[in-house]
């Protein structure tokens, strides 16, 4: 047995189940004269922030009829040979935090009950992965509740935080009043998942950077993000949840992990910043020029060592043409891992989602014992399947 734990889809009602006042305002979808879904106009869409990059509707892999049609969906899956799948949204063109925060919460319900119905259709076959809307945390956190009580197995966060004030997106650890959803997921016992959305928001200024190609020295998005989950503290306040970083790739998790510890557990010398109010620090990231903030925000304000919160609260799809991908097993174990193939994407996440089967299967770095794991192990015990 298989499970594919990061898929992306767009039933043609997902915003079907939407009242008055919002019907008017909800995302459109448009086919071409194959089926194929072509465009998403979205009447209520937030201002486009100057400066932001979204990528157009109807996002990667919308040349699979899978990606709108359950039934072709799952011939394909069985010609893969997996026999259950975790569906997110399909996200380019419509979904983001920018939202009307009451029309966000209502696009959020029609989509989990859309879900709900593929669930009731397709009985372990198609667990859907509920939205929130975290723009309203009080909603949001209504909205898991609701979820967690009809069967949805886990619930799917934006990796990157925008804001209406500039196009540089923030993290989800520096935004203090979204913890109290965070701590509800956690006495939800309620998986999450981070995943990239396509509104066009960059935590780091990948754009500038490309010119010179200076952005093979720049963080990625999940990076930034994920490193804010464990310096801000909250997995220090909630060191029960459990994340999924879906797509973030295994090569950098090693790496990343050793690095964090060192500057975690070593002063690192920077005579940049003999004055600023870090300096000295033994718990610096990286050297840095002086602190424009007080010493008291800028400190990293995590207990543990960095990973132990890889070891402890995180999870990854893996992307099994990786090289690195048997050595981020043999670092963190097999059990921070879980199958997933992106379809119908052909980002390079899901570039070779109908030979990832076969391509676990022939890594000869990975026990056997391991792949089970990977392959289906792993997630009926972190979702609790029956």
């Amino acid at each position: 047995m298989i499970i594919d734990c990061d898929t992306h889809f767009m039933p043609t009602d997902a915003f079907g189940h939407v009242d008055e006042p919002w019907r008017a305002l909800v995302p459109r979808l448009a086919f071409d004269e194959s089926g194929f879904l072509s465009d998403i106009q979205f009447p209520g869409e937030p201002p486009r922030v100057p400066g932001a990059t979204p990528l157009p509707a109807p996002g990667s892999g919308a040349h699979y009829a899978g990606n709108t049609d359950m039934d072709v969906r799952l011939r394909d899956y069985d010609k893969m040979g997996i026999d259950s799948q975790f569906i997110l949204p399909q996200f380019t063109g419509w979904w983001s935090y920018l939202i009307e925060p009451r029309l966000g919460n209502t696009l959020a319900r029609s989509w989990n009950l859309s879900m709900l119905r593929l669930m009731g259709e397709h009985p372990s076959k198609v667990y859907g992965v509920a939205l929130v809307a975290l723009q309203d945390v009080p909603g949001a956190i209504r909205e898991m509740e609701w979820a967690k009580e009809n069967g949805l197995p886990a619930v799917v966060l934006d990796h990157t935080y925008p804001v209406k004030e500039h196009p540089y997106g923030t993290t989800l650890g520096s935004h203090r009043e979204l913890w109290p959803f965070f701590q509800r997921a956690e006495e939800l016992d309620m998986p999450i998942f981070l995943h990239a959305v396509q509104h066009g928001h960059r935590i780091v200024n990948i754009m500038i950077f490309q010119y010179d190609g200076l952005d093979i020295f720049a963080p990625r998005e999940a990076q930034m993000n994920l490193v804010s989950l464990i310096t801000s503290g909250l997995l220090d306040d909630f060191p029960k949840l459990k994340i999924i970083h879906a797509e973030m790739g295994t090569k950098a998790i090693k790496s990343l992990a050793q690095r964090l510890d060192t500057v975690f557990k070593n002063v690192t010398l920077s005579y940049e910043d003999d004055e600023g109010a870090t300096a000295g620090s033994k718990r610096r990231l990286s050297p840095k020029a002086p602190q424009l903030v007080p010493a008291e925000v800028a400190n990293e304000k995590n207990k543990l060592s960095p990973s132990h919160y890889f070891r402890n609260n995180f999870y990854w799809t893996i992307e099994t043409e990786e090289p690195e991908f048997a050595e981020a097993v043999e670092f963190l174990g097999a059990d921070h891992f879980l199958f997933a193939t992106d379809y119908p994407h052909d980002d390079p996440g899901g570039r070779m989602k109908f030979k990832d089967v076969e391509l676990l299967a022939a890594n000869a770095k990975i026990s056997e014992g391991d792949k089970e794991k990977i392959r289906r192990g792993n997630a009926e015990a972190l979702f609790r399947l029956p």
